[in-house]
């Protein structure tokens, strides 16, 4: 009795020597918590890959709709256009082209059709095309993706509306805004303009006139709208 009693406590310690050496390399967890982080990374992943697909779906609606904008838009154009002729007659007999002394205002030209671009941009960065005006976005400037829509809407402005509203950057961003075509004196600078409700000028953020390429590049940290000003 006594040596079969002996044998028993042997295999079990033998049994629970087994069992602690196969927790400390790892073949048990030690610790309930470690076996955590592999559950957060997968249900992230899923979460990171739901988002893309609802985006997916979103830039579709979007470039559908933008389709059918430049089709709306086509007779506002022209209105648009015969407009510019008249408040061009009022500017030249009013003599104000080539003010010096008057406060910043937003620069009207000649108006360009609709235009319009999206995208799904995260943060790798990216770049949006509207017409001939351009947003460069930096590696860094997004923690995650974000579906960007960038649109010249048909007016005398040169300016650009940017969706999701009150978006910031980590990083700036670099907006160009284009405005060949246009009739500016050369004692004018023109500078950029981040735009409010009723075409009010709320900020002009750092920028350059390009005057031998007729564009104004500038810096943006966050959206709505921007335009070009002098």
């Amino acid at each position: 009795m006594r040596s079969l009693r002996r044998l028993s406590l042997t295999i079990l310690i033998v049994t629970i020597g087994l069992l602690f050496t196969a927790c400390s390399e790892g073949g048990l967890p030690t610790n309930p918590s470690e076996s955590q982080p592999s559950f957060s990374t997968a249900d992230q992943g899923v979460t990171r890959q739901q988002r893309h697909d609802e985006l997916k779906a979103l830039l579709r609606a979007q470039q559908e709709r933008i389709k059918q904008e430049r089709e709306l838009t086509k007779a506002g154009f022209q209105q648009a256009h015969a407009e510019w002729k008249a408040y061009r007659r009022g500017w030249k007999r009013a003599g104000k082209k080539g003010s010096s002394s008057r406060p910043a205002d937003l620069l009207r030209c000649e108006p360009r059709p609709y235009d319009a671009d999206a995208a799904i941009i995260g943060p790798d960065g990216g770049t949006l095309h509207v017409g001939e005006h351009q947003l460069v976005i930096p590696r860094g400037a997004l923690t995650r993706e974000e579906l960007i829509v960038a649109e010249a809407p048909t007016s005398s402005l040169v300016d650009v509306e940017f969706s999701p509203e009150g978006l910031t950057f980590g990083r700036p961003a670099e907006l160009t805004l284009s405005y060949k075509g246009c009739d500016v004196p050369a004692d004018i600078d023109l500078v950029l303009a981040y735009v409010g409700w009723g075409n009010r000028i709320l900020e002009l953020p750092p920028s350059q006139d390009r005057r031998d390429r007729s564009e104004v590049v500038g810096e943006v940290g966050h959206f709505s709208q921007y335009a070009v000003a002098y």
